[in-house]
């Protein structure tokens, strides 16, 4: 675990107070040396991210903690399916999703002007507060609306019982039958579980869903080799990974373009069959 997921608070502390040094330096240097208007913009813009740091952070740490699942097994998996969540919401697009990033990143540009303006004109107190609502605001915001998301994606609460693990299988089925495999931080807790359900429930034929537990070496035993586009390095063979057999989806008509781009939105791939090259690079896994 990095520093900074095991003490975030002090972190980003740490990080707003070396930024607002480095402020204060330029100032001085600003000051002696006569640099004239064209170095306002950057110690003005520089202070509002030693604010994001010092005091957007607290906020934005306690939001996420209050929407986090206390089912995940680490940060690493909760922000994955944050993140999955966030991915199939904006394909299977939903125009609220874009309207509230939209006017999200709208509320920051208008807050930085209106803070830019009063502050030009010497309103400080004025332009401190403005700037402490534009830390604030967005970071409440963007919380709040995916935990509103998250709410309205899971529809089916506790879902983790609606599917089957299955841990036994024949290797060969991995490469003989379609199914799509979804690089996995952990073994899947039963949050992760209640996100597959409730991701692929539109497309099950049934009321039940069925997935395979495999890992890299499982992959590796049937002639495939999985690297890593970032490292060209092979992973770890223990890494989890989930397949999804595509024999209990009704993926006919446009199901099935749609299931295809969300999987690659995922980061899910397919095998290639026996014939075919028995190498395969992965870009941004999980």
């Amino acid at each position: 675990m990095s520093f900074p997921e095991r003490h975030p608070y002090l972190f980003w502390q740490l990080v707003g107070w070396g930024l607002l040094l480095v402020d204060f330096l330029f100032v001085v240097i600003a000051v002696f040396n006569d640099f004239g208007e064209w170095c306002y913009p950057i110690i003005v813009f520089t202070f509002i991210a030693v604010l994001f740091a010092i005091i957007g952070s607290p906020f934005f740490i306690y939001f996420s903690r209050r929407t986090k699942d206390a089912r995940t097994r680490s940060s690493a998996e909760e922000r994955v399916i944050r993140n999955d969540i966030t991915s199939i919401v904006m394909l299977r697009r939903k125009p609220l999703a874009t309207l509230v990033c939209m006017a999200a990143i709208a509320l920051v540009i208008g807050l930085a002007y209106v803070t830019y303006v009063l502050g030009e004109y010497g309103h400080i107190l004025l332009g401190f507060v403005s700037m402490v609502f534009m830390i604030v605001i967005p970071f409440v915001v963007g919380e709040q609306y995916l935990a509103f998301i998250r709410k309205r994606f899971i529809v089916v609460k506790n879902a983790a019982l609606y599917v089957d693990v299955n841990d036994v299988y024949y290797p060969s089925d991995l490469r003989s039958k379609r199914m799509p495999i979804l690089p996995l931080p952990t073994e899947p807790s039963d949050a992760m579980l209640d996100f597959l359900y409730n991701w692929l429930r539109r497309y099950l034929i049934g009321d039940r869903l069925t997935l395979i537990s495999c890992t890299y070496a499982d992959l590796y035993g049937v002639g495939i080799v999985i690297v890593d586009d970032g490292t060209a390095d092979g992973l770890e063979l223990n890494g989890p990974l989930i397949a999804i057999p595509e024999y209990q989806l009704d993926l006919s008509g446009a199901n099935r373009a749609q299931f295809d781009k969300e999987c690659k939105a995922l980061g899910a791939f397919g095998l290639p069959a026996q014939s075919q090259t028995a190498g395969i690079c992965i870009e941004g896994l999980a």
